[in-house]
């Protein structure tokens, strides 16, 4: 049975991205990456949260993106 809190390796598998892109985002602080949690030195996310960020940036066939949009 899968655990439901990944590492950061774990999470960049699951998500098929880069344990840097990861990484990244949390130094970024910017809310740009998926949640995650910290427990002293330890990340997790939680897989469902990775789903849901993932789903927030589904984008439509033809839909311009916010960058295109400029």
């Amino acid at each position: 049975m899968p655990t439901e809190y990944l590492t950061t390796a774990e999470a960049a598998e699951y998500l098929r991205l880069s344990r840097q892109f990861l990484q990244i985002a949390r130094m970024r602080g910017d809310g740009s990456g998926p949640p995650f949690i910290k427990l002293a030195r330890a990340v997790r996310y939680r897989r469902a949260a990775l789903d849901a960020w993932m789903s927030a940036h589904d984008r439509a066939p033809g839909k311009p993106t916010a960058k295109a949009a400029r």
